[in-house]
């Protein structure tokens, strides 16, 4: 029974191919159809099976995922190996928009928490992050759009803030990150662009600062009306890692085995 439910739901015996229930359990196991459902249910606690809700997997469809997950990671040993010689950054961006978003909250048994949208145009906040793999300090600009202009504008604060080190970038495939003049800025400054395999979100550790930010500063807002106070407000989050950030390490999973 344990190794059936780790395959596809049987659809040769009718049943939708989203997920398993006991009467597709009971069909795809020859000897359970004498069993009612309420023996099934018995019958696969007992097994060691519960009820629980899934979670999305996502997959690169790039051929080369494998050598440029190795790459990735060869990469990172050295920085760790090295780190007053070589830096490796995790870059991305993020949008914050006026109106705020849902999430759960804590509230009194009958009473459903609301957050306040308003009748204006959903104006949005860009910031272009990079996250150091061995220190956890972030690098970070904002502006209302992230262009071509903006992005080498940021990767010469990231040569800055390392001015003497062998600098590795790592970017997801957006276009502006492949445009022929980012990529001859990259060049003049000596960094050295690392393209994520395709669709691979979780190669990329900024990502859950992103999401942090979004947890404590962006869902469920109530700065609406005070578009200046919510950019202050990221922008006061995110300066709190303008220093190498233990923290920051172990909540983004890079913390050295």
């Amino acid at each position: 029974m344990r190794a059936v439910v780790r395959q596809e739901p049987p659809v040769r015996h009718g049943y939708p191919p989203g997920r398993w229930k006991l009467a597709a359990i009971r069909a795809a196991i020859p000897g359970l159809a004498v069993y009612s459902l309420s023996g099934i249910s018995r019958l696969v606690r007992r097994a060691g099976l519960r009820l629980k809700r899934g979670r999305l997997r996502l997959h690169s469809p790039d051929p080369d995922y494998p050598a440029k997950s190795r790459q990735l990671g060869r990469i990172l040993a050295l920085a760790r190996q090295y780190p007053q010689r070589i830096t490796l950054l995790y870059a991305d961006e993020v949008s914050i928009y006026r109106q705020p978003s849902l999430a759960a909250t804590w509230a009194p048994v009958g009473v459903e928490p609301t957050t306040t949208q308003i009748a204006r145009s959903n104006t949005v906040h860009r910031v272009c992050g990079a996250l150091n793999a061995t220190t956890g300090q972030l690098s970070w600009i904002t502006a209302a759009k992230c262009t071509v202009s903006r992005l080498k504008t940021f990767l010469r604060t990231l040569r800055t803030a390392y001015p003497d080190r062998w600098l590795f970038v790592v970017w997801d495939h957006w276009l502006p990150h492949r445009h022929a003049e980012v990529e001859a800025e990259a060049k003049r400054l000596h960094l050295h662009l690392l393209f994520l395999p395709t669709y691979a979100p979780w190669l990329n550790p900024i990502e859950k600062v992103w999401r942090w930010l979004k947890q404590e500063v962006v869902h469920g807002h109530r700065l609406a009306e005070d578009w200046e106070g919510l950019k202050q407000a990221v922008n006061a989050f995110l300066r709190q890692f303008d220093h190498p950030s233990p923290a920051l390490l172990k909540y983004t999973g890079l913390c050295p085995d």
